[in-house]
């Protein structure tokens, strides 16, 4: 009686066209009841199959396939894992950063004369002719020594030439006058002058004394950094040697009856 009221439900439950599942205990097993049929599973069976409305008939899911994630660059950090291997490029990513060509080593500033004044070093020096002494109202010889120069080292941080070359010569002749010239001096000898002749660098003192003397050459400077070229740099930079002194004399006139050769100890002689 049971197995035919079980029957006559489930004819009734078809014939209204609608997809209902149940089940029911039979003999200590589970069945299982839909529209596509009745399945009857063991109680001890761990396993549970499951039928969806896609599903196929060996129980293996049919669903849909999840949707494509978008390519993304090699070595790129999906987090699904998932990595694009073109090496030309994938859509939806931006173009990695072109590296370009390596920037050359950073050019230095631009240095001035109180950057190279260290480089410039060795006092010029001056002499006078005749030797320390001079007689009053004649010209004295002034030469200066002050020659180019050239020093290298570090400027900036960056290895560094410097030039150095003398432009002018700063005279201060002691009596309170001086002038600057173009030109060191060079001895009368060298000029071709007889002593006591007039030249670029002379001096008549109209007294008699000891006076002072000094010379500032003034240098004009350029650098070279490594492979960059020489550049000038404006303006100079000065030197200034060690006094020298010298003493001035006065000169009497007086006759004689003899000369310097004829009588060494006459007056003047």
């Amino acid at each position: 009686m049971q197995v035919l009221a079980l029957a006559a439900a489930v004819l009734i439950l078809m014939s209204s066209g609608q997809d209902t599942t149940g089940g029911f205990t039979q003999n200590g097993a589970q069945v299982q009841t839909s529209t596509h049929g009745t399945e009857e599973r063991d109680p001890h069976d761990s396993g549970q199959q499951s039928v969806n409305d896609k599903g196929s008939p060996d129980g293996t899911s049919l669903r849909s396939p999840s949707p494509s994630l978008p390519p993304k660059w090699k070595g790129g950090a999906d987090p699904r894992g998932i990595v694009c291997d073109a090496d030309d490029g994938c859509p939806g990513s931006a173009p990695p950063a072109d590296p370009g060509t390596p920037s050359p080593l950073a050019a230095p500033g631009t240095p001035g004369l109180s950057d190279v004044a260290r480089f410039l070093v060795g006092n010029p020096t001056a002499t006078s002719e005749p030797g320390g002494w001079t007689i009053a109202g004649l010209e004295t010889n002034f030469i200066a020594s002050a020659g180019e120069r050239e020093q290298t080292g570090t400027l900036l941080g960056q290895p560094v030439t410097v030039h150095f070359t003398p432009v002018a010569y700063d005279w201060i002749y002691g009596d309170g006058s001086g002038q600057t010239v173009a030109t060191p001096g060079q001895s009368w000898a060298a000029s071709g002058l007889p002593d006591f002749a007039k030249t670029a660098t002379s001096h008549a003192y109209e007294d008699r004394g000891t006076y002072t003397v000094t010379v500032t050459v003034e240098f004009a400077a350029r650098y070279e950094f490594a492979g960059q070229g020489w550049s000038d740099i404006p303006g100079t930079l000065g030197l200034t040697s060690d006094p020298i002194t010298v003493t001035v004399k006065g000169v009497k006139t007086v006759l004689v009856g003899q000369t310097c050769d004829e009588n060494p100890s006459g007056p003047g002689c």
